[in-house]
């Protein structure tokens, strides 16, 4: 059933030999790319939001909003297969630049104007939380009391890299390593990684998205991240 039911969603399935194991894994993997000239819909994302806000592709960039304090504007992709972070890893990463995204305490509540999100079947979790100039972790409601650093999100495009596994959490910024967390629980189970601004209590002016690419698949994340990339310079 959830196999059928997620199978359009999928950008890229391959099976890679696990070394020196004498098995072979599976990977889901999600990609979005600006530069076949449509949105994420178009491409195997669901539109989980509550307010479409303005959006346009060119260029190889998604760029859309202003966003809203009243509305939710963010994609996701569930994996078919299970998932399990006690056991399994998996990672969510965006090239992106921002413009207006708000980041700060709300209420009670620190939230950014852009996110990164991971959940398992198990309702384990962590989410990344972006704002012009600050990126955080979280794995609690509040957030208040969970890692952030400093970081300018709006000079240039920069690849904001969420993994979730056995570990914990780990948030890379162009490959380097910026924060980690334990993970949260408690979540609506399903397997998923999302993107884009899931809260009501900040927004973005802009945001500009140069690619996004979901793997619910450790041993296959390296090879196939680099296929991609290959794709896309070809394109460019």
């Amino acid at each position: 059933m959830r196999q059928n039911r997620f199978a359009a969603r999928l950008a890229v399935c391959a099976t890679i030999a696990a070394s020196g194991l004498g098995a072979s894994a599976s990977a889901a993997v999600f990609t979005y790319n600006p530069s076949l000239g449509t949105l994420p819909q178009a491409q195997g994302w669901a539109f989980s939001g509550s307010y479409n806000a303005p959006m346009s592709v060119a260029g190889g960039t998604l760029t859309y909003g202003p966003t809203t304090v009243s509305g939710t504007t963010y994609w996701e992709a569930e994996q078919p297969d299970a998932l399990n972070f006690n056991t399994d890893s998996a990672s969510i990463e965006a090239r992106i630049r921002l413009n207006g995204a708000g980041f700060g305490n709300f209420s009670g509540f620190r939230r950014g104007g852009f996110s990164l999100y991971l959940v398992d079947d198990a309702g384990r979790w962590i989410i990344a939380e972006l704002g012009d100039n600050t990126i955080s972790l979280g794995n609690d409601n509040n957030r208040t009391s969970d890692p952030s650093a400093s970081f300018d999100l709006t000079d240039d495009f920069h690849t904001v890299r969420l993994e979730a596994g056995p570990s914990g959490s780990r948030l890379y910024v162009d490959g380097i390593l910026k924060l980690s967390l334990g993970l949260g629980s408690g979540a609506a189970a399903g397997a998923a990684g999302s993107w884009g601004e899931p809260t009501i209590l900040t927004r973005a002016i802009q945001t500009e998205v140069q690619s996004v690419i979901y793997i619910p698949a450790p041993g296959a994340a390296g090879l196939l991240l680099a296929s991609a990339i290959g794709i896309r310079r070809r394109r460019n």
